[in-house]
């Protein structure tokens, strides 16, 4: 006998999982779970190391299934979660490179009605707002960013860090306004 909500779409299961029921989150699980193990494959060498990130993802998607916003697609928040995770694992095992090819896309496709728009995001100010659109929206490099915010590749670097931190926090449950 299959899972009575195995029908359901991911944002009708995760209502239901946010007000306790496991059953829904069996679902989630089955359906996304491949595409996070292969996300983390693609960037992580070491089967340890995936294996315990893609367990973290899991326990914060569990601890934070309360602050999850319907108007997002369920995938992109798994993917904003994954992409934290991976983050906050190479930066634990002090990995300062990390090479990411073209080819390797996110979990979905972003389309435009899934992009974040930073103007809305009143926490950050105008510099991380630009630099974070430029660097991930704009595909542009640190030097064509410093170019346009008129300011050194290292600054460049810190206030995307900045900006992606106060973003973090926010979708994480956290506040920075």
């Amino acid at each position: 006998m299959g899972n009575p909500f195995s029908h359901l779409e991911d944002e009708k299961l995760m209502e239901l999982y946010v007000q306790g029921n496991y059953e829904a989150f069996e679902v989630i699980y089955g359906r996304h779970k491949d595409k996070v193990y292969t996300y983390l494959s693609k960037r992580l060498t070491d089967k340890n190391s995936i294996e315990d990130v893609f367990q973290n993802i899991f326990i914060k998607f569990h601890k934070s299934k309360q602050n999850y916003n319907p108007e997002f697609t369920l995938m992109k928040w798994i993917y904003t979660i994954s992409k934290s995770e991976l983050l906050d694992h190479l930066k634990k095992k002090k990995v300062t490179e990390v090479e990411f090819k073209e080819t390797d896309a996110p979990l979905n496709a972003e389309t435009e009605s899934e992009r974040l728009d930073l103007s809305n995001e009143s926490g950050l100010n105008e510099k991380e707002k630009k630099a974070i659109d430029l660097k991930f929206y704009s595909d542009q490099d640190y030097d064509q960013i410093s170019q346009a915010l008129n300011t050194s590749k290292a600054n460049v670097r810190k206030i995307i860090s900045r900006g992606l931190k106060k973003l973090r926090l926010k979708y994480s449950g956290g506040s920075y306004e």
